[in-house]
């Protein structure tokens, strides 16, 4: 039986974040900085996927305004991040919480060094997978492939706003903010997507 890759890539997305929180005893602010270190390597492979697009067909042109779109969203992203840790955590100190996920340790070493290279290696192995040896880049148009991006992007920071605006209201356990984040990232890998 061949196991689809977005199912696998569900589970691992899945797994991390749950094995931190109940094992490593991750708090919110440290599951969220996993994703984003996710986000932010995705955001490097859609840059590399769009370049081969344009390789592939032969484009001298580079249209700029569709990467520096993708990278403002991931900026604004990022501060949404930080606003909505801010709210649901009042009082955090992101600086020391920031080094603290870098340097925590659980078998010797700092997960930063095992972490941020691992989930570079997935990106680029989950590259590779779905998109050259797929040949996905000869199929898409590079309009079309902007607005996927661009949808992970409107999906993720309309995620952020709700869960920003229930922590300005009410009280919400960290658990359940972790819960709804494993949910969410599940739900889109599966449904929402591209191929």
């Amino acid at each position: 039986m061949k196991l689809n890759p977005k199912v696998i890539q569900a589970a691992a997305d899945a797994v991390i974040p749950l094995m931190g929180f109940f094992l490593w005893e991750w708090n919110i602010y440290f599951i969220l900085l996993f994703y984003l270190l996710d986000l932010f390597a995705t955001e490097i492979i859609a840059h590399l996927s769009a370049r081969k697009v344009r390789e592939y067909r032969g484009q001298q042109h580079l249209n700029i305004k569709q990467p520096l779109i993708s990278v403002a969203l991931f900026i604004v992203s990022l501060f949404l991040v930080h606003v909505f840790v801010a709210a649901a955590v009042p009082g955090i100190d992101f600086r020391n919480e920031a080094l603290a996920f870098w340097s925590y340790e659980d078998m010797g070493i700092a997960q930063g060094y095992v972490l941020i290279p691992l989930i570079l290696f997935v990106a680029i192995q989950r590259y590779r997978m779905e998109f050259l040896m797929r040949g996905r880049f000869r199929t898409i148009q590079p309009s079309i492939f902007w607005a996927q991006h661009y949808r992970m992007y409107f999906m993720l920071i309309g995620g952020i706003g709700l869960a920003l605006g229930l922590a300005l209201l009410v009280a919400i356990p960290e658990l359940v903010y972790v819960l709804v984040a494993v949910v969410s990232t599940t739900t889109y890998t599966l449904y929402f997507k591209p191929d």
